[in-house]
């Protein structure tokens, strides 16, 4: 979070929520419409009661760090991402509660279950101070805060592979696994994308190009951490259920790594076969250097009437 932290520009975030429209309609679709996009397919496979409500769990999630990372490497909008991501954290406080409480009382689930306020906190807590330590470098020191954001991000994306191998490899005695699992953790983060992108193109919201990539991928990566912890609050207990029920989030992890693998590394190596053109938007980050001046615009614009003059 230091490294995502050091390619944002405070500016640009902060002119975010003076213009939220992006990240708002983001933050909103990740909020409300995830959730029941989790809930349809667990209708439509008939899962088991208790693994059904793993991926309701899961559904109800706010957006991970992950997403930002993926983010950083498509080349999508860093800052509105982080800013979705930090937003949909401090509104889960209250969301999460209100989706359990309503998939519980629409599908008789059972009373016991805990909602782990203090885990919330404390991830929302570690979210933030890297991630304003990172801003803070970016502010100071932006001649070198991009090298420290492309070194760190690369050393994060090896810890989160690393984690997800121990998981699969040393740990696979808490693996219960069912196809109505396997299936839903594939297609899951495949449909909130399809969906989420869609969203963005209706009358009233058409976001561009970088800001609709960068809404669907940060529903499509959620926090599977959260999920962890509320089952582990909810069920610590009883060790088979809990075990039934982590499989999800930890195969959806493992979805969502892989998927992001493929799409980053095709993304970078047709970026450097010059396959794809990265495309100017109009944004707030426009918006901001307009304001603020940007200097090698001055300059060029200055060649520019220097060189018309000399050639008079």
């Amino acid at each position: 979070m230091i490294g995502i932290g050091c390619s944002v520009n405070y500016k640009v975030l902060w002119s975010y929520f003076k213009k939220p429209k992006a990240f708002l309609t983001g933050v909103i679709l990740q909020l409300f419409l995830v959730p029941l996009i989790a809930w349809a397919l667990v209708k439509a496979f008939q899962m088991p009661q208790i693994q059904g409500l793993s991926v309701l769990i899961q559904g109800g999630c706010p957006g991970g760090s992950v997403s930002n990372i993926v983010v950083f490497y498509l080349d999508g909008v860093v800052d509105l991402s982080v800013a979705m991501t930090a937003t949909s954290t401090v509104l889960a406080l209250g969301t999460m509660p209100l989706w359990l409480l309503i998939f519980q009382s629409a599908e008789n689930l059972p009373t016991s279950l805990q909602i782990p306020f203090e885990e919330l906190g404390i991830a929302l807590a570690a979210f933030i101070v890297p991630l304003a330590l990172g801003i803070a470098i970016n502010a100071k020191f932006e001649n070198k805060a991009k090298l420290i954001s492309k070194v760190l991000v690369l050393f994060s994306s090896i810890g989160i592979t690393a984690w997800l191998i121990y998981t699969i490899v040393l740990r696979a005695s808490i693996w219960r696994v069912t196809w109505q699992q396997v299936v839903i953790a594939v297609v899951m983060p495949v449909i909130i994308f399809i969906i989420g992108y869609i969203a963005t193109l209706l009358p009233g919201i058409r976001l561009d190009k970088k800001c609709r990539k960068t809404v669907a991928i940060e529903m499509a990566l959620q926090n599977v951490q959260v999920a962890i912890a509320v089952i582990a609050l909810s069920y610590g207990n009883t060790p088979l259920i809990q075990f039934q029920m982590v499989t999800f989030p930890l195969l959806y992890y493992a979805m969502q790594v892989g998927f992001s693998i493929l799409l980053c590394s095709g993304y970078q190596a047709a970026k450097k076969l010059g396959w794809i053109k990265l495309e100017s938007r109009v944004d707030n980050t426009q918006n901001v250097e307009e304001k603020d001046g940007n200097v090698n615009h001055t300059y060029e614009n200055d060649f520019d009437e220097k060189s018309q003059t000399n050639a008079l």
